[in-house]
C-alpha cells in the first residue's frame, strides 16, 4: 500500500511543533545547566566544548541528509525507487565510516583543541561529546531518508525524545560530577548529549523498519509496471555515489565554513574582548551571555530548518519533472510560511525581551536580544533561499554565498569586538551585515537566472502589519498586569503571571489580525492543518473573522 506523502505545510507543521518543543527544552536547559555549572563562566566552558562538537558534527553529516533526501525524492518521482533504496544504503555506509574516523580524531586531540579554543577546562566535554559524532552521523542518514520520503513524523518524534533524554541525563550527571570540578561537570553535561542521540537513533531505526515494508511494496509495483527483472540495473552504484557526493559536497563546504565560522567566533569573541581590555573572567561572562542569547535566536532558526527540510523534496520533485510553475508556487508558499512564523517571533523578542529573560532566568542583560531580534527574519530567509537553490541544483551557488557570509562576519568581528566601547555588540553588527549580503545575492540568482517567480515583499507585509498590532496590544496588557500585580507579587512570579497571559493574548491577536488582512487564508489552513480546518473554522466564526 502506497503511503501518501505529506505536503510542504503538513511537513512544516510537524517539524515546527517538534522543533519548538526541542528549543523550549533547550531554553530551559540553558539556565539549568548555567546555574549548575556556576554561572556564565561555567557555561562559557560548556559552550566552547559544544561549539567544537557542532563543527565536527557538521563535517560528519553536512550535506548527506540533504543529498539523501534529494536523491530519494527525485529518483522516486522518476520511478527509480530501487535505485533510491540502494543510494540510501551506500550513503549510510559512507556516513558510518566518516563518523567513526572523526570520533577517533576528536578523542585523541581533545586537550589540544581545548587549548586552541582558549578554554582549557573544556577538554573533558570535548572528549565525552566525541562518540556522539558517530551516532549522529548514522542518525542524520535515517532522517535524510524520511525527509526524501516526505514523512517528517519519525524525525519529529526522535528529536523530542533526544532532547528530553539529553536534558535529564545532563542535569543528573552535572549534579553528581560537579564536586570533582568544572572539567568533569561539563563532561557530565556532554554525556547527556550522547544518551539523547542514542535514543533518537533507536527510534529512527525502528521507524525505518516499518517504512521499508511500504517502500518494498512500492518498488514491487514499479518493477511490475516497467517490466523489470530482479537483476536489472538502470543506475549503477558508481553513478549513485557520484550523485550523493555531487549533492553533498557543496553543502558540506557551506556548512563546514558556516559552523567553522561559529567556532572561530567562539574563539574570537573571548580573545577579542581580552584584547579590548577586559579581564579573562569578564570576557568569559560576556561570552556566556552572548551564547545564551544565541540559544533564543536559534528557536525560530529551528523553524526555518523545519521549513527547509519540508520544501527541499517538493522543489526537487518539481524541478526533476521540469515543472517551473510548481517550483515558483512552492517557493512563494514557503516564503509566506517562513514570515508568518519568524516575523511575530522577532517582534516579540524585541518588545518582550525583559520578561522573557526574567521568566527563563537569563538575568537582566536584555540589550543583546533586543538588538539581535530582527536578525531572526534574515536568518530564516537566507536558509530558505539556500534550500530552494539546492532544490534546483544550484548547490555550489548557495554554498558560495554562505561561505561569503561567514568570511564577512569573521572580519567584522575581528575589528569591532576589539573596540572597547563596542565590545560584544560588534558580534551583533557583524551578524546583520553578513546576513544581508547572501540575502541580496540569493535573490538575484533566484529571480534573474532561475526565473523563479516570487515576491518577498508580498510575503512579508501581512505578518509585519499583524505583528505590529499584536505586540502593541500584548505590551499594553503586560504593562497593566505588572501594575496590578506589583503590590502583592514580586520577583519571578510577578513577571511570569504578567508575561504569560500577555504572550498568549499576543498570539491570539496575531491570529485574528493575520486572518483579517488575508495573510492566512482558509486554503492555507487546509494545506497546513487539514484535520483541524473544521475546528479552526468554528473558532473563526466565534471571533467573527
Amino acid at each position: 500500500m502506497k503511503k501518501k506523502a505529506q505536503t510542504i505545510g503538513q511537513g512544516f507543521l510537524i517539524l515546527s511543533v517538534s522543533n519548538i518543543l526541542v528549543k523550549l527544552l533547550s531554553l530551559f536547559f540553558v539556565p539549568l545547566i548555567r546555574g549548575l555549572l556556576g554561572g556564565d563562566g561555567g557555561y562559557s566552558v560548556y559552550s566552547s566544548a559544544y561549539s567544537v562538537y557542532a563543527f565536527v558534527y557538521v563535517i560528519a553529516t553536512a550535506g548527506f541528509p540533504v543529498a539523501i533526501s534529494k536523491l530519494i525524492s527525485e529518483l522516486s518521482k522518476t520511478d527509480h525507487r530501487r535505485e533510491a533504496r540502494r543510494g540510501f544504503t551506500l550513503a549510510r555506509i559512507c556516513l558510518a565510516a566518516l563518523g567513526f574516523v572523526l570520533m577517533a580524531v576528536v578523542m585523541i586531540f581533545a586537550k589540544p583543541i581545548a587549548i586552541f579554543m582558549n578554554n582549557r577546562d573544556s577538554w573533558g566535554g570535548i572528549l565525552c561529546l566525541a562518540p556522539t559524532i558517530f551516532v549522529c552521523a548514522l542518525l542524520s542518514g535515517y532522517r535524510g531518508y524520511f525527509q526524501g520520503r516526505r514523512n517528517m513524523r519519525p524525525t519529529a518524534v526522535s528529536q523530542i525524545a533526544e532532547q528530553l533524554v539529553h536534558v535529564l541525563i545532563s542535569a543528573i550527571l552535572v549534579v553528581v560530577l560537579r564536586r570533582y570540578g568544572i572539567v568533569w561537570a561539563v563532561a557530565g553535561a556532554s554525556l547527556g548529549t550522547l544518551g539523547g542521540a542514542l535514543v533518537s537513533l533507536v527510534i529512527c531505526i525502528f521507524e525505518y523498519g516499518q517504512d521499508r515494508m511500504i517502500f518494498h511494496e512500492e518498488i514491487g509495483a514499479e518493477k511490475k509496471l516497467r517490466g523489470l527483472r530482479d537483476d536489472d540495473v538502470n543506475i549503477a552504484d558508481r553513478e549513485l555515489l557520484r550523485r550523493i557526493f555531487f549533492y553533498s559536497l557543496p553543502l558540506f563546504i557551506s556548512s563546514a565554513v558556516q559552523y567553522g565560522g561559529d567556532l572561530i567566533d567562539s574563539k574570537m569573541i573571548k580573545g577579542g574582548l581580552v584584547t579590548a581590555g577586559f579581564t579573562e573572567e569578564t570576557a568569559g561572562i560576556l561570552h556566556g551571555r552572548y551564547m545564551a542569547m544565541r540559544q533564543l535566536i536559534n528557536v525560530p532558526g529551528a523553524l526555518a530548518t523545519a521549513l527547509c527540510i519540508s520544501v527541499l523534496p517538493a522543489v526537487t520533485a518539481c524541478f526533476a519533472a521540469r515543472d517551473r510553475k510548481g517550483v515558483s508556487a512552492n517557493t512563494q508558499f514557503s516564503f509566506r510560511l517562513c514570515y508568518l512564523v519568524s516575523v511575530p517571533i522577532a517582534f516579540m523578542y524585541c518588545v518582550f525581551a525583559g520578561p522573557i529573560y526574567k521568566v527563563l532566568g537569563y538575568g537582566n542583560h536584555i540589550e543583546l536580544l533586543v538588538l539581535s531580534s530582527l536578525s531572526v527574519i534574515l536568518l530564516c530567509t537566507i536558509h530558505l533561499q539556500s534550500s530552494v537553490l539546492q532544490g534546483v541544483n544550484r548547490m555550489f551557488t548557495s554554498s558560495l554565498f554562505m561561505s561569503l557570509c561567514v568570511i564577512i562576519k569573521a572580519v567584522l568581528n575581528y575589528f569591532l569586538i576589539r573596540i572597547e566601547a563596542v565590545n560584544i555588540y560588534g558580534a551583533v553588527v557583524s551578524t546583520y551585515v553578513s546576513y544581508l549580503v547572501p540575502f541580496i545575492l540569493n535573490l538575484i540568482v533566484m529571480r534573474r537566472y532561475e526565473r523563479i517567480e516570487f515576491s518577498v515583499l508580498k510575503a512579508l507585509t501581512p505578518p509585519v502589519v499583524a505583528s505590529t498590532g499584536a505586540v502593541a496590544g500584548g505590551l499594553a496588557v503586560y504593562g497593566l498586569l505588572r501594575v496590578l500585580l506589583r503590590g502583592f507579587l514580586k520577583g519571578y512570579m510577578g513577571y511570569a503571571l504578567a508575561f504569560l497571559p500577555a504572550a498568549l493574548l499576543t498570539v491570539l491577536l496575531y491570529y485574528v489580525l493575520i486572518r483579517k488582512i488575508g495573510g492566512l487564508t482558509k486554503s492555507d489552513i487546509k494545506e497546513i492543518l487539514p484535520r483541524a480546518a473544521g475546528i479552526l473554522g468554528k473558532v473563526d466564526k466565534f471571533l467573527h473573522i
